[in-house]
């Protein structure tokens, strides 16, 4: 099998990140695999805590100006050395128990990505499932797509099909890149697995509580691709 490159962005992650490193390549002790861990500048000392373990399976990247999440990402895919390209929270937000899974089961299609939405996956608590749901059946009907889950955020994607994509027309904002990527790969006509995946909780620190900013931003980001003509 191809290398595998995992690309975690950071802002602030140093007690999650020292502890999803080691989980990571737990998982993925059978695959060839590196690590990139791509750090907006944090104030916690992330990038200098993962540079101290000495890792030869990890690269850091710091990044020093336009930063941004989506912007990492698009950052550690340009550096990243795999021909399988892994995008994950640095969090435990996504869990690494489903690695192995999504590398195997990609050598049959161009994408994997989880969702919480189908038999055996879910989030908690039970209004933000309900609510993402149901904007899940929005950017659906806005766009044609088949997606039960645009929302979550965790793939795993072949690079020579993800180089198919306008990538300066997807990453950019925060994890409203995963609806325009899942748009544009079915757009391109693009064999994509869902798996069912329950949505984990982080270890330490508080995550996104920007609920109203980031429910404009994704309405927008949905509206937005109705304009690039429905998927068909």
């Amino acid at each position: 099998m191809d290398k595998i490159s995992v690309i975690l962005p950071t802002f602030n992650e140093r007690e999650n990140i020292i502890s999803l490193i080691p989980a990571i390549h737990s998982k993925l002790r059978d695959f060839s695999h590196e690590i990139l861990v791509v750090d907006d500048q944090s104030s916690d000392g992330t990038a200098q805590a993962v540079t101290d373990l000495q890792d030869p399976g990890v690269r850091v990247i710091v990044r020093t100006e336009d930063h941004g999440y989506a912007k990492s990402i698009r950052c550690g895919i340009e550096q990243a050395a795999g021909d399988i390209l892994i995008l994950m929270d640095s969090d435990f937000n996504h869990d690494p128990r489903y690695l192995p899974v999504m590398a195997q089961t990609l050598s049959g299609c161009d994408c994997v990505s989880g969702s919480r939405f189908l038999k055996g996956g879910g989030m908690a608590p039970a209004w933000r499932g309900f609510l993402s749901r149901i904007f899940n059946l929005f950017i659906r009907l806005v766009t044609g797509g088949k997606m039960s889950d645009s929302l979550f955020g965790f793939f795993a994607i072949k690079r020579g099909s993800l180089k198919r994509c306008p990538l300066d027309e997807i990453f950019f904002g925060f994890g409203d890149y995963g609806i325009r990527l899942l748009f544009y790969l079915q757009k391109k006509r693009a064999g994509i697995v869902e798996f069912p995946a329950i949505c984990g909780r982080r270890l330490a620190g508080r995550g996104n509580r920007r609920f109203f900013q980031t429910f404009c931003q994704y309405t927008a980001a949905t509206l937005a691709l109705a304009g690039k003509g429905r998927i068909s």
